[in-house]
């Protein structure tokens, strides 16, 4: 009976032993391990580096590619060993805690059921910093999970030259990768690269600002003249423009646009609204989209307090548009065809020209521009905004005056947000034409606005009208059309109608706005405002011509 007890208790240990699996075992200082790297990253065009494991630490595993590491000197090791210490203290007491509290885990436990994190330092091409690991081994910013589980790749020549401040800023950009594989796998490239960006601001580190990641940033968006959202081509710039657009966002709309986007079911664009609308914010993301591309041109607070970034370090930035030249000789113009796609802009600007200048744009019917924002510049670089208004006409007209002396610059920035199809090309053309400053062409210029003013009045009090006649018409069955000739000293429903439908016409017309049935003093007086409104003769008599300009419009 011993003997057989004893048997099984040896046999359930050594079952115990046999299920253990080897790799839960913790990796020692020195031991090799071959990784899958991206070809089109690695310094060799290799897609496999031989490594060492050489620091551990609470959170991490680094691993050193050995024909890197072996090269060394002494002095290099020691150096590069002392600044993981300080990386790897950097992401347990603020890289991990912070990223996580803010966003969301990354997945935990992960490679061999280890919740250590795998570094591995390996050559890559000079520009590019460092990448997650994915399936298909094509891109990091295509977010599917590894079979090699949680590992970040960070440019081993890049450990020695680069600040602590900038090396930790690497780090936790991978990071938030991790955290959004597991958050919103399905996160547009964009948007995953515009969160990781912004760690570098949520931790602090651009305020060492001559060896930060935001520096650099702005110099690499500066000379570009447009921008295209959604097309990612994994250049400096694609990393630039989504680094200034989301500190401009979090800026004026809150961190939680970020993490409340990340958390939901949606991706892209569609994910900001979302986060916005939840936030209880009333612009959509192509609202804050037109004011970030005006900010880039303005930045300044005093001219509004949307068209500025908050960051100090950003106070004196503005992009350089591209540039048309206009000559001063009177009667001199130019006029350029183009196209845009979705979630495309154009930072344009005209210099020259002298006096008075007319700037027209025509925008094709299937091209969803419903405005386009201009900005004077005055001898004093202060800059003022305007917009031209193709809600409801295609073809819009800007005067501008004193361009030479109280004048200098005109800009514009034609833009196409969420109106329009991703696969579509849309054009629109703009003319612009030096008028010089013959008195004459002033009085046109005034008259020309004149009469915009003036039809815009038409259409306010068309508008007006048919809002008039709506509430009439809800507000009694019997006020459709009117039949017969109402005059002074009549009672009548009818005369109750009139009254109604005077009534909503506004103050301007009938600010009295009884509604008796009764056709008084008051509603005579009411009656004439209108025909004098409508250019009919002014007699108080709702007869036969104001009756059918009445119902004309019902």
């Amino acid at each position: 009976m011993f003997s057989h007890q004893r048997k099984f208790i040896l046999g359930f240990v050594l079952g115990i032993i046999f299920f253990i699996p080897v790799f839960a075992q913790a990796a020692n200082l020195g031991e090799e391990r071959s990784f899958n790297i991206q070809l089109d990253y690695d310094l060799s065009g290799s897609t496999k580096t031989d490594t060492n494991l050489i620091k551990i630490t609470n959170k991490l595993y680094f691993y050193a590619e050995k024909q890197w590491f072996n090269n060394l000197t002494v002095a290099n090791k020691n150096e590069i060993s002392n600044k993981l210490y300080d990386l790897a203290n950097e992401f347990e007491y603020r890289i991990y805690p912070i990223l996580t509290q803010t966003f969301g885990f990354e997945d935990n436990p992960g490679i061999d059921n280890d919740s250590r994190i795998i570094i591995v330092l390996h050559q890559m091409k000079a520009t590019i910093g460092g990448y997650m690991q994915t399936e298909d081994n094509y891109s990091s910013q295509i977010y599917s999970r590894s079979n090699e589980g949680q590992m970040i790749y960070l440019n081993a020549d890049n450990i020695l030259p680069l600040s602590q401040n900038n090396l930790d800023y690497h780090l936790a950009h991978e990071f938030m990768h991790l955290i959004t594989l597991k958050q919103n796998p399905n996160e547009e490239v964009w948007l995953n690269e515009a969160r990781a960006e912004y760690t570098e601001i949520l931790l602090g580190y651009e305020k060492d600002w001559n060896g930060s990641n935001l520096k650099a940033r702005v110099q690499q968006f500066l000379n570009n003249t447009n921008i295209f959202l959604l097309n990612w081509d994994n250049t400096n710039y694609d990393y630039a423009k989504v680094n200034l657009l989301t500190q401009y966002l979090v800026q004026h709309y809150g961190l939680n646009i970020l993490v409340d986007s990340l958390h939901s079911s949606k991706v892209g664009v569609d994910a900001i609204n979302y986060a916005l609308q939840k936030n209880g914010f009333s612009e959509d993301f192509s609202d804050i989209f037109m004011d970030w591309l005006i900010t880039n041109v303005v930045n300044d607070c005093s001219v509004s307090e949307k068209y500025c970034y908050k960051n100090s370090y950003l106070q004196n930035f503005t992009v350089f548009p591209y540039t048309y030249y206009l000559p001063t000789q009177s009667k001199s113009s130019l006029s350029v065809t183009d196209s845009i796609r979705a979630w495309n802009a154009k930072w344009q600007k005209i210099a020259g020209g002298s006096g008075i200048i007319k700037l027209k744009f025509t925008i094709p019917e299937q091209t969803p521009i419903s405005k386009i924002p201009y900005i004077i510049e005055d001898i004093n670089n202060k800059k003022t905004v305007g917009y031209l208004d193709f809600s409801s006409v295609n073809i819009q007209e800007a005067y501008i005056k004193g361009i030479g002396s109280e004048n200098k610059a005109i800009y514009f920035i034609p833009f196409v947000g969420s109106n329009g199809q991703e696969s579509n090309i849309y054009y629109y053309s703009w003319e612009v034409q030096n008028l010089g400053n013959d008195s004459k062409v002033e009085e046109q210029a005034v008259e020309s606005l004149l009469k915009k003013i003036a039809e815009l009045k038409r259409k306010i009090a068309s508008l007006q009208l048919q809002l008039a006649m709506m509430k009439t018409n809800q507000s009694n069955q019997y006020c459709s059309v009117f039949s017969g000739d109402l005059y002074y000293g009549m009672t009548s429903p009818e005369v109750k109608c009139l009254q109604q439908f005077l009534s909503n016409l506004g103050p301007e017309i009938y600010p009295e706005g009884l509604i008796t049935g009764y056709f008084g003093p008051l509603t005579q007086a009411a009656v004439k405002r209108y025909q004098t409104s409508q250019r009919i003769i002014t007699t108080g008599y709702f007869g036969p011509l104001t009756r059918a300009a009445v119902n004309n419009k019902l």
